[in-house]
């Protein structure tokens, strides 16, 4: 795909995420918003155009230290939470303002990862996104940085960008950055090459990131790379160039980084699958790797041995005796159950337990192959 047609596909998404980072927002610690204007007023292009758009923005730390008159932001991780609990009303704020002058109705959504790595959870959350765009609401989400640890120290929301546009089967996603793109080394090298077109081979060292947002370069190329495994249209442009957006979409010489989607993709579930932190290993044999290749679901008889503690419905990994990561999958069984089943024939489980969910511990239907057997 060249840049042509990509630009050609995103004039037609329907449904965009667009993921705006701190360091776009701000300006020496403070929300930046003659930035902000014009992020607004391109968005509020978008919507009369009829797309639904939803927002992942960052900037509630630094809309902390404007409020608070911190010029350098804290290393300390109360510190940030704390700054992100001031700032993050103040932010809200600030969009609602800019977006009520387009006519536009907006909503607050604070989420983690946590949150949508749960199914029940993420299926809540998916029907509550869909209803606000159904009823023409702008949601804007940010992750909780009141209550992450994690996430604010590494993801800058670039993580959680991806995750939302699985959950609500978006189009595209646009994420907004202090750089362009991607580039082979640090943009401030003489010697740095820009890479316009992004896949898998593509190989970065040393890229450039933005001041105040913490994660960099490398996680937006992780969730651009994620968007672009499920055939979704993702791309990088540089949020602090005015009207960037309504550039990306309208100007052809406009400079930015794409990714290539993938012809071949696995569905939203599966993605999510791929995707959740493992609550637990199960280690199979031959057998039963071999099973699972054939696109058949994984019996107790072929596990040998259960790693962790984890519950029935949570998401496993399935390794071969070589530690190598065969799978992902919902389990059907708890890890002590499983101890008690593995090795056995189906037909015993009752036996066993005194009862039975089912004849398999993960479902086909419920599982994803990962990178060392390519579902492609």
């Amino acid at each position: 795909m060249d840049k042509r047609e990509f630009r050609e596909r995103l004039n037609q998404a329907r449904r965009i995420v667009i993921k705006i980072g701190s360091g776009v927002i701000s300006n020496n610690g403070s929300v930046d918003k003659n930035t902000l204007k014009s992020i607004v007023e391109d968005i509020a292009n978008l919507k009369n155009r009829k797309k639904q758009i939803l927002i992942v923005s960052s900037g509630a730390v630094a809309s902390g230290m404007g409020i608070m008159g911190v010029k350098k932001r804290p290393d300390n991780i109360v510190n940030l939470q704390a700054l992100a609990s001031l700032g993050q009303p103040e932010l809200i704020n600030i969009y609602k303002e800019l977006f009520e002058g387009f006519g536009i109705k907006t909503s607050q959504i604070l989420i983690t990862v946590d949150d949508i790595q749960n199914r029940r959870r993420f299926i809540n959350a998916k029907n509550t996104l869909l209803t606000l765009l159904k009823w023409d609401i702008l949601p804007i989400i940010n992750e909780n940085d009141t209550v992450v640890i994690k996430e604010l120290r590494f993801g800058d929301n670039d993580n959680l960008s991806y995750h939302i546009l699985n959950l609500i089967e978006a189009d595209a996603l646009v994420i907004l950055s202090t750089i362009d793109g991607l580039y082979t080394k640090n943009p401030q090298d003489s010697k740095a090459q820009f890479i316009e077109a992004i896949d898998e081979t593509v190989n970065f060292e040393d890229n450039g990131k933005s001041l105040l947002g913490s994660g960099g370069i490398k996680t937006k190329i992780e969730a651009g790379l994620n968007a672009a495994k499920l055939g979704k249209l993702a791309c990088i442009i540089n949020g602090k160039t005015p009207n960037a957006i309504k550039q990306l979409f309208n100007d052809s010489e406009f400079r930015f980084s794409y990714f290539i989607p993938k012809t071949h993709t696995i569905n939203s579930k599966k993605s999510w699958i791929i995707n959740c932190m493992p609550a637990g290993v199960v280690v199979i044999d031959e057998g039963a790797e071999k099973n699972i290749l054939n696109n058949k679901s994984l019996l107790p008889s072929g596990i040998k041995k259960v790693y962790g503690g984890f519950g029935r419905g949570d998401v496993i990994n399935i390794e071969n005796e070589e530690g190598d990561l065969v799978a992902k999958g919902i389990t059907n069984y708890d890890s002590s159950e499983i101890e008690r089943i593995k090795q056995q024939h189906s037909n015993e489980i009752v036996n066993i337990l005194g009862y039975k969910y089912s004849n398999d511990v993960v479902h086909i239907d419920n599982m994803a192959l990962t990178k060392y057997h390519s579902e492609e």
